[in-house]
């Protein structure tokens, strides 16, 4: 029965509905079935779809999911919609969070039926996207993107199903090319409604091959969209109805995909961050003595990486909590609050203390860590108008800083290395404000700020 339920889903998913391709915001992201990380970290972009061959329609998404039990997950969404061609240029951000039960959840070698459904809201409005958007395209050297949010803001609630079938036709060791390989076939399904009477849907097939750590996937997959009335929601809509070829692999924690349509131009990539790769394969923090950590700061984009070693300065030998001194450096020119023309280039080194305590016992899989720390902050503003723009003065101040989040192991590097996906927020107090001259207009900086911190850590003894 559990067999039959997933075909018959996946059939279903055939039916004859309009749409898009792309990640449906408010399901999980795509990972072959046997597969059940503890966190999934997705970054989206048509960027690493054909190269930035067009940059409007779902142009950049960042998903989060996580098994919050045997049973649940919760799923976070935020995606970026721009349109940029008359009559309608505009854009528009997407903000989704629901939470799945695993309904059918039956994994082994050879075969694998897995049925989620879920519930959530979905809003739709002005949600940082633009200072996303156009800070990344600063840290990429891409053209920015001046377009006028439509207006639009309205929530809904959203219901959905998902369902997976997979089944190993060769197991491992039965000889030719592959023959260290298991290899099969792998079917998915799903379907989300909302309440405002939108339907989205997607089906493919894929081969699938597996070995330890490395799992490869090719193959086709649909996707349909229907009952959207906003014209960049429309515009994205006709954009992404088509068929498109998937070619993803997984090697370890890090998972890459390609999805390239066959007729339209809103082909897009993944690049992933998991925290494991089976059911039950809790892995194991260690305590290691150096750690190096990379990060990106949103929604004013801008890039971190830390240095940090063991210490005992404040904490002693029998102590619950690791301690550890860090040195950060960042980087980035976020846009200037909603002025797209003005960016703000901005540099900071910091010095402080990191202490982290563990939050289970099986494996100290999962982390809480805090930090504080003293630097300094250096801004200027920059125009983009045209040829080099202009330039204000610079501005530095010492600034204080503090951070809280979560650690969650993903992979060993070897026996002397592990790996960590890091969730946080970071905020910055600089001593005291400053004004700076841009264009004749007096422009205030060095503002206090508190920024989301998605990153990993590199560890070693």
């Amino acid at each position: 029965m559990r067999s039959v339920a997933c075909w018959l889903l996946f059939l279903g998913a055939f039916m004859p509905l309009t749409g898009w391709a792309g990640s449906i915001p408010g399901l999980p992201a795509q990972l072959p079935p046997a597969r059940e990380p503890l966190l999934d970290v997705a970054f989206s972009n048509d960027f690493l779809g054909r190269g930035g061959s067009v940059d409007d329609f779902r142009t950049q998404q960042v998903i989060l999911s996580a098994s919050l039990s045997d049973r649940w997950i919760g799923l976070l969404d935020h995606s970026i919609l721009t349109f940029s061609d008359p009559p309608a240029p505009g854009r528009i951000d997407q903000l989704s969070a629901s939470l799945g039960y695993r309904m059918v959840d039956s994994v082994d070698e050879n075969l694998v039926n897995k049925v989620v459904v879920g519930m959530g809201i979905r809003q739709v409005g002005r949600i940082g996207g633009e200072r996303m958007q156009n800070g990344f395209h600063r840290l990429v050297g891409s053209e920015i993107e001046n377009l006028a949010y439509t207006g639009i803001d309205d929530i809904n609630m959203t219901g959905w199903i998902d369902a997976q079938h997979y089944r190993n036709l060769y197991a491992a060791g039965t000889g030719g090319v592959l023959g260290s390989w298991h290899r099969g076939y792998w079917l998915r399904a799903n379907s989300l409604a909302t309440s405002d009477g939108q339907w989205d849907s997607s089906a493919g097939l894929f081969a699938l091959a597996s070995r330890e750590p490395i799992d490869i996937w090719f193959g086709l997959r649909r996707d349909w969209r229907s009952g959207y009335k906003d014209d960049v929601l429309r515009q994205t809509a006709d954009a992404e109805d088509d068929m498109a070829i998937v070619l993803g692999v997984r090697f370890g924690a890090l998972v890459l995909e390609t999805v390239q349509q066959l007729n339209n131009d809103a082909s897009y990539g993944q690049l992933r961050f998991v925290s494991s790769g089976k059911r039950g394969d809790m892995p194991r923090t260690r305590n290691q003595k150096v750690g190096v950590e990379a990060a990106i700061l949103m929604p004013n984009i801008q890039l971190r990486f830390a240095g940090r070693w063991r210490t005992r300065i404040f904490t002693n030998a029998g102590s619950g909590w690791r301690e550890s001194t860090i040195v950060a450096a960042s980087y980035g020119e976020p846009q200037y609050e909603n002025r797209t023309s003005i960016f703000v280039r901005s540099g900071q080194l910091e010095f402080g203390t990191d202490l982290e305590h563990p939050l289970t016992v099986r494996g100290s899989w999962l982390s809480a860590y805090v930090s504080t720390g003293v630097g300094w902050r250096s801004e200027e503003l920059i125009t983009v108008d045209s040829g080099d723009g202009q330039k204000s003065g610079s501005v530095s101040r010492a600034v204080l800083s503090a951070g809280a989040g979560l650690r969650i192991a993903a992979a060993d590097l070897g026996e002397r290395g592990s790996y960590r996906i890091q969730l946080g927020m970071t905020g910055r107090l600089p001593i005291r404000d400053a004004t700076l001259i841009l264009d004749e207009v007096a422009l205030r900086v060095q503002k206090p700020a508190l920024e989301i911190q998605l990153g990993m850590t590199f560890e070693f003894r």
